[in-house]
């Protein structure tokens, strides 16, 4: 814990910071497989897996009561991606699950979490949220969170996606992308997949019935990680990082 008074990055008045984590813990501990903690990769040249135990914190963005400010955000959404879940209604097409629907959701508290873990992210100094920089769009997020004020459906619009196959134990870092042009940032949650606008346009047109809508049910589409770029990615990480791991033993013998 940081003893000295300094900024907290939301509020922005000089307080006590806190270790705050910027996603929870129970979303890493969804990939622990007994007693192997999970790894952090990214596919940032030059960087190799890292094992968490539950997950990335950071001591330089929030004070106390800020970070409690969001913890209602972090257990609702917990409560409805990881414990509730298994209620979520399957949508078939063809006899292919493509999509999960969840009837009721309170759409303030799960798109106040998407949104506060985008400005955690953008803020941090923890590598693996390096690529996360928002730019123009930082500061009127973090009023938004200040204020507890999740917009409308197409302010930082929400889309969530679920591997139907995940038995993973790594989590890919966020990083920003593009569908038809418009800015999106992707985070992966364990086995979800959020992807996040970050444009003044709206949602694409492919995406505007799937994201995050007040008195809508909340629909996660369904995607197989092992036939994904995703899986690829996390495969030739893995492969890659054990490269690098025999040669450094092979270093080492020969000295």
């Amino acid at each position: 814990m940081n003893h000295e008074k300094t900024p907290c990055r939301l509020c922005l008045q000089d307080k006590k910071l806190i270790k705050a984590h910027i996603i929870p813990e129970g979303f890493f501990r969804l990939l622990r497989h007994g007693k192997i903690a999970p790894k952090m990769h990214s596919n940032s040249p030059g960087s190799f897996p890292k094992r968490m135990q539950v997950g990335t914190y950071d001591s330089t963005i929030l004070c106390s009561e800020c970070d409690q400010k969001m913890a209602p955000w972090d257990d609702y959404a917990q409560q409805v991606l990881i414990h509730r879940f298994s209620e979520a209604v399957e949508i078939s097409l063809q006899g292919k699950t493509v999509a999960r629907r969840i009837e009721k959701f309170d759409y303030r508290r799960l798109k106040l979490f998407f949104m506060s873990v985008l400005w955690r992210a953008s803020v941090s100094k923890q590598t693996f949220y390096k690529r996360i920089s928002l730019g123009p769009f930082e500061d009127p997020l973090r009023t938004m969170v200040l204020n507890g004020d999740p917009g409308d459906s197409q302010d930082f619009a929400v889309v969530l996606a679920r591997f139907e196959d995940v038995q993973a134990t790594a989590m890919l870092d966020p990083h920003p992308e593009k569908y038809d042009g418009i800015s999106f940032c992707r985070f992966y949650l364990s086995g979800f997949v959020a992807y996040i606008k970050v444009d003044k346009r709206t949602t694409p047109g492919f995406l505007t019935d799937l994201r995050l809508q007040e008195n809508k049910p909340l629909i996660v589409l369904a995607r197989s990680l092992q036939n994904s770029p995703d899986g690829r990615v996390m495969r030739e990480l893995a492969e890659s990082a054990l490269v690098h791991k025999a040669k450094r033993k092979g270093s080492a013998s020969q000295a």
